[in-house]
């Protein structure tokens, strides 16, 4: 499936360092970068406005139901923008010594936060209500209902909440060898569940698909090797669809992710070869993504 790219950012626009995350909601973008800018875009890569929560290299960014944009950096801080589209404020929600460099948000609106030494945060209406300690550095992570998915270089660590636990008890479910990030992706199961879990294999070239079944104990569907030639980055996904992206300034596609093995649909050298794509997100149409790389550009790529 071709690919071109649509669009990218003047260069009075970009960020002035990497662009660490970017973000897709109500048909904006939104992405962050080691300037310690929040930029908000239009879907057409319009700038619309530019914020700076930080002072420092912003890690992670993550964004609920009601346009709430979390942003946590290398100065130990989490911020909350209310609404970046319409306002400036911005309310701190945590000041630490650790690096927080991972955020999430879940279906309920639940923030959680990872960090270095291994700590992950769970807040519900923006205060600290559960601490999880799963010993290694949280590089990526994602939630679903009552279960983590936590990684850093070596292994994907599935942790389970135990519902009902007023003190937040919890118990590892699963550990399989791979590396950040991670990312919920394929078919939704009858219960509103994602029905896959994809990691990096730990050379950071090949793609590892996971049943997201408790009930089968999170097996591995399929592993594709060598799916790009330098280290994969970043990850996206939209319905059959899972993007790659990372060294290289290469983009992939990939399609059958529920089958046995996955079929590359789609591929683009997005930048030039010495950039390397940091962040993707998908868009309002699952073939079109927005790619932010560690020259600063934000660019519009759609597949045909």
């Amino acid at each position: 499936m071709p690919a071109t790219v649509e669009k990218t950012s003047g260069d009075a626009d970009k960020h002035s360092s990497d662009i660490t995350s970017v973000l897709f909601h109500n048909d904006h973008v939104f992405s962050a970068g080691g300037d310690g800018k929040v930029k908000v875009w239009s879907k057409e890569l319009g700038l619309i406005k530019e914020l700076t929560p930080h002072e420092a290299y912003i890690y992670a960014m993550a964004i609920d139901s009601t346009g709430r944009l979390y942003t946590s950096s290398c100065d130990g801080t989490i911020k909350c923008l209310t609404n970046p589209v319409s306002s400036d404020e911005c309310k701190e929600l945590l000041k630490c010594n650790d690096e927080i460099e991972c955020l999430f948000v879940d279906r309920k609106d639940n923030l959680y936060s990872g960090d270095d030494k291994g700590i992950i945060t769970m807040w519900i209406d923006q205060r600290i209500k559960y601490k999880f300690n799963v010993v290694e550095q949280v590089r990526s992570m994602a939630i679903q209902n009552n279960i983590i998915y936590s990684i850093r270089d070596n292994d994907l660590t599935v942790t389970e909440i135990i519902e009902g636990s007023a003190s937040g008890r919890f118990m590892t479910k699963a550990s399989i060898p791979g590396r950040y990030p991670v990312k919920l992706c394929g078919s939704f199961t009858e219960d509103g569940e994602y029905s896959n879990v994809a990691i990096l294999t730990r050379d950071g070239l090949g793609i590892t698909m996971i049943k997201n079944s408790r009930k089968d104990q999170y097996p591995v569907m399929w592993t594709k090797e060598h799916a790009h030639n330098m280290i994969i980055n970043a990850m996206s996904s939209s319905g059959e669809y899972l993007y790659t992206a990372g060294y290289g300034g290469v983009l992939k596609q990939w399609s059958s992710i529920d089958a046995e093995q996955p079929s590359l649909t789609g591929e683009i050298v997005v930048t030039p070869e010495a950039v390397c794509i940091n962040s993707v997100a998908v868009g309002a149409e699952k073939t079109i993504v927005y790619v932010g790389g560690s020259d600063g550009n934000l660019q519009l790529v759609k597949f045909a």
